[in-house]
């Protein structure tokens, strides 16, 4: 058995004073061995990454660590003096943030940014950081690496960003690498380059691994060991293939249920697909939306970029049509256009055969009573000056829903119970709820006018696993309450098995493959479909 390269001995840590004292972090303890992933799995606000932070010392200023010992090695980290732990920072620990973007430095190449830790901790020459830094660019990945160190981070895409951060955190050649959540924002195809990465430079440089996620699926294809965290304590520590097995505490088990899936459909006996027989309730036949690229003094137009090109897809009555595809595929852009939230360059949108294109402002507005959309990020799309009540009531002011006052309120009233929330909520600002309670106010503000079809623009992309769960049971009772159709744009294979009908897969601005969920997840034809899918981390379930 491998030894141990460093012991978490009951942390604790803390915010405000004596008697006010709040512990975000509640006596944790694990070990993480030479060569081995440690997983932590939780949700949102469970202690995962002021846990990290706490190991590295990097504590907002607020928080306290109240007791413990971090011990590397033979060296307490807690007991070292600043300068003392400035070196353990990058040689011993290196670190991988969430959010590249905001770590990057945005005024310093990439092969600056890698120089600095090589400067700090290996002592090396300006000549020699080129060339390391060279190295360490081709290691992760990144092509061309002579022409690209000299590049800032805003001409790198999401997943390069992150192989900068990982290449940055790897310059010190640290015993251990924490990566914080390193794959949330990053596409499925993405994320599995980036988790392949890890686990290669794992094997090549003998290094531990603390692994901070939500994500079973990320959790099950990287683990050696796993501790489930909530509430800022460890409810339960396994090896992968234990936990996994026989999962036993109530909140593990919450969050395995709480994973949707093709199996969780069936057995919920959801499996019918008589939805192709209603009535059809939007139909979009060739949709185009292309921008000009303008260059040069007179910003002549040299091509076009063909964000949706060519698209054409039916929707019916009660129907959920999912379309799904990495970022840049046109998923968003084309959800805008059957809006008519932006100029299409061609083709046509029809609802109810009326067709879209052809109305005018005043006929489209009213049309929008039919049509409505919920954004993905439910924060910025509510205006936080205005109280809950007066964010539903606008879209029913605008189409002269309620005869009066007090019937629109009583309607608010009755929205909130129906999304799950205390109709006393209307009297809040958007701020004062959690990411789940916001998305079903704006759930409840889509569902103020009536509508009968409700374009989702990832609307469960932000939140953990469990608030997803519920607000997908949401709008599948809403489905079935009201025949609602929803046009589901997502990224998410997983959500798409559990409650789509239909499904549409786009790339690159088309629609590559289409066709009744079970024969397209199941039974690809397309290439890229067939790689989209392969890049799902598998989770494998035996619990008896």
């Amino acid at each position: 058995m491998s030894k141990n390269l460093i012991q978490i001995k009951n942390l604790t840590t803390s915010v405000g004073l004596a008697d006010n004292k709040v512990n975000i972090v509640n006596n944790v303890s694990f070990d993480i061995k030479h060569g081995e992933t440690f997983v932590l799995l939780g949700e949102s606000g469970s202690g995962k990454s002021i846990t990290a932070l706490s190991i590295m010392r990097l504590l907002p200023a607020a928080v306290k660590i109240s007791s413990g010992k971090v011990i590397l090695g033979s060296k307490d980290l807690f007991e070292l003096p600043e300068n003392r732990m400035r070196k353990v920072r990058g040689a011993n620990i290196g670190m991988i943030f969430q959010e590249p973007q905001t770590s990057l430095n945005p005024v310093l190449t990439a092969g600056q940014q890698i120089s600095e830790t090589l400067r700090q901790h290996e002592n090396l020459s300006k000549n020699e950081c080129i060339t390391r830094s060279i190295e360490l660019l081709t290691a992760v990945g990144i092509p061309e690496p002579t022409r690209r160190i000299n590049e800032y981070p805003h001409q790198f895409s999401g997943g390069m960003k992150q192989r900068i951060m990982i290449a940055i955190a790897l310059a010190g050649k640290p015993d251990l690498l924490i990566a914080d959540e390193p794959t949330t924002a990053l596409d499925v195809t993405i994320q599995a380059q980036v988790l392949d990465l890890l686990k290669k430079l794992q094997s090549e440089t003998g290094m531990s691994i603390l692994f901070i996620t939500h994500d079973l699926g990320v959790a099950s294809k990287m683990a050696d060991h796993i501790a489930v965290m909530k509430d800022g304590e460890i409810v339960e520590t396994k090896s992968k293939k234990d936990l996994f097995r026989k999962p036993e505490h109530p909140y593990t088990l919450k969050l395995f249920s709480a994973i949707p899936s093709w199996e969780k459909r069936v057995n919920e006996g959801e499996i019918e697909s008589t939805h192709r027989r209603e009535s059809t309730l939007l139909e979009v036949k060739n949709l185009k939306v292309h921008y000009p690229i303008k260059k040069g003094i007179f910003k002549r137009t040299i091509g076009q970029v063909r964000a949706v090109d060519d698209v054409s897809i039916k929707l019916h009555e009660g129907e959920t049509v999912a379309v799904v595809g990495e970022s840049g595929s046109g998923k968003t852009t084309m959800g805008k256009g059957i809006l008519q939230l932006l100029d299409i360059t061609s083709g046509d949108v029809s609802y109810q055969k009326t067709n879209l294109n052809s109305l005018d402002s005043h006929s489209l507005r009213k049309m929008r009573t039919d049509i409505q959309i919920i954004f993905q990020d439910p924060y910025s799309s509510m205006n936080p000056r205005m109280m809950i009540n007066d964010i539903i009531q606008e879209g029913m002011i605008a189409q002269s829903i309620g005869n009066s006052q007090k019937e629109r309120d009583h309607s608010v009233i009755t929205l909130l119970e129906q999304v799950g929330l205390d109709p006393e909520h209307r009297f809040r600002y958007p701020h004062e709820f959690s990411g789940g309670q916001r998305q079903r106010i704006c759930i409840a503000r889509a569902l103020a006018v009536k509508p009968k079809l409700i374009i989702c623009d990832e609307p469960t992309s932000a939140l953990d696993v469990s608030v997803q769960a519920q607000i997908l049971s949401l709008l599948k009772d809403l489905q079935k309450q009201y025949k609602l159709a929803f046009l589901f744009i997502t990224h998410n294979i997983s959500v798409v098995e559990y409650i789509a009908h239909y499904v549409a897969v786009m790339y690159q601005g088309k629609i590559v493959e289409q066709g009744d969920v079970e024969d397209v997840l199941k039974r690809p034809k397309n290439s890229y479909t067939k790689k989209l899918l392969s890049a799902v981390p598998h989770i494998e379930l035996n619990i008896s």
